[in-house]
């Protein structure tokens, strides 16, 4: 493949098609070994060459490099005492948390991915894998592991699960608990469509009415609070993260801006919100039912300190639609739609600037990945437009201030 000019030195191809560079020698006894180097796309030939010469330096004085390789993996598993998915998962998210979890994170990863996989981590990988030695697993094995959740809850918490062990076996292979290759990157998780619905106007107005506080569903307890955190999302657009964790401190009422800073957005990119007059309407009407004091819009009741968690706001969701049997309706179902209207007939906003009201991290135009990197306008103008024609319509739709209109 390539004159390596170092002897022991070569290019293994695994079945999968992998190539690793490995050094081969002989021990003292006399017996032929090999030591992995990496593989081809992570350490250049240069890099391969300069640790054979240190690997042939160590066999020339008696010294045997995968023995030493395997005492010092053995050694780091001892001193961390971490071998199972359960032990090494732990230690992978609490590097996650300090933003330790791989070698070009650039911060630690937000508090609402932490939850989310440590739910699915806990839920479905610790009952089933969490005593197994990490490298123990194989590829056959995972992909049996994802396929029976894919049967027996969802496609989408299958392919939770292995993104999140591909990302633990990924910070295991540099810790030196193995040297294995990622099992997870060749199991593969059935595709699910993608969804695309929008709610009709008469949806909209029940899930208006419905949660307008006092909320009054029988079986569905939902305080004014989070019901108005629904509502508020209905009306910006924005996601609901983005909604529960709002702050007074990100609010400029004079110019009626929400300024969401960078590590409260899901592409980690500042983003300004322009609030209509019902937005403020609604962020008024949530402070008022507030039993604390707080910088949070919608405070937790348990700690005011803090906002409530988003899934506060599905679970109200899925709690409402289950007691008025709306079917099969989400909360990201509101941004959909309100950008499904925007771009309708009647409104007729251009599919980029409600990408800039959503937030995404382009539009579909021919290159905008290019653009955005020099284009820091933040089409504030036009996002205005967008979202008070948005309020004007939705107020139409739920029948103008009025349940009885």
């Amino acid at each position: 493949y390539a004159d390596t000019h170092e002897k022991g030195l070569s290019l293994r191809v695994t079945p999968a098609g992998i190539k690793s560079w490995t050094f081969r020698y002989r021990n003292l006894a006399g017996h032929q070994k090999r030591v992995s180097i990496g593989k081809l796309q992570d350490v250049s030939l240069a890099e391969a060459r300069r640790q054979v010469v240190a690997h042939r330096a160590s066999v020339a004085s008696d010294g045997d490099p995968a023995l030493d390789l395997a005492t010092a993996r053995e050694a780091a598993k001892e001193a961390h005492g971490k071998e199972t998915v359960g032990d090494v998962g732990e230690w992978y998210f609490d590097e996650c948390r300090a933003g330790r979890h791989k070698p070009n994170a650039k911060a630690p990863k937000r508090e609402t991915t932490l939850n989310n996989e440590t739910l699915y981590f806990n839920k479905h990988i610790l009952p089933t894998l969490g005593k197994r030695k990490l490298a123990d697993l194989s590829r056959a094995t995972i992909q049996a592991f994802v396929n029976d959740l894919a049967d027996k809850h969802s496609k989408s918490a299958a392919r939770q699960c292995r993104v999140i062990l591909h990302g633990i076996f990924a910070f295991a292979q540099r810790q030196d608990i193995t040297d294995k290759v990622n099992p997870c990157q060749h199991v593969t998780v059935a595709a699910h469509a993608p969804r695309a619905r929008v709610l009709s106007d008469a949806e909209l107005k029940t899930i208006w009415w419905t949660l307008t506080p006092p909320v009054q569903v029988d079986g569905a307890p939902i305080s004014s609070s989070v019901a108005y955190s629904v509502l508020l999302a209905m009306v910006t657009l924005q996601r609901r993260a983005e909604v529960t964790g709002m702050a007074l401190s990100e609010i400029d009422r004079e110019k009626r801006l929400w300024l969401l800073p960078p590590e409260r957005t899901k592409n980690r990119r500042a983003h300004v919100v322009p609030l209509s007059p019902l937005a403020l309407e609604l962020i008024d009407l949530a402070l008022s039912v507030r039993n604390a004091e707080s910088d949070y819009v919608f405070p937790s009741p348990r700690n005011s300190d803090q906002p409530i968690k988003p899934q506060a706001l599905t679970r109200a969701f899925i709690r409402m639609k289950k007691a008025l049997n709306m079917g099969d309706i989400r909360p990201h179902d509101l941004r959909r739609t309100g950008a499904t209207n925007l771009t309708g007939e009647e409104l007729g906003f251009s599919r980029f600037i409600v990408s800039q009201v959503l937030n995404h991290s382009s539009d579909t135009g021919n290159g905008a990945a290019v653009t955005s990197v020099y284009d820091r306008n933040e089409y504030l103008p036009e996002k205005r437009r967008a979202l008070d024609a948005w309020a004007l319509q939705l107020l139409q739709i739920v029948g103008k201030g009025s349940q009885d209109d």
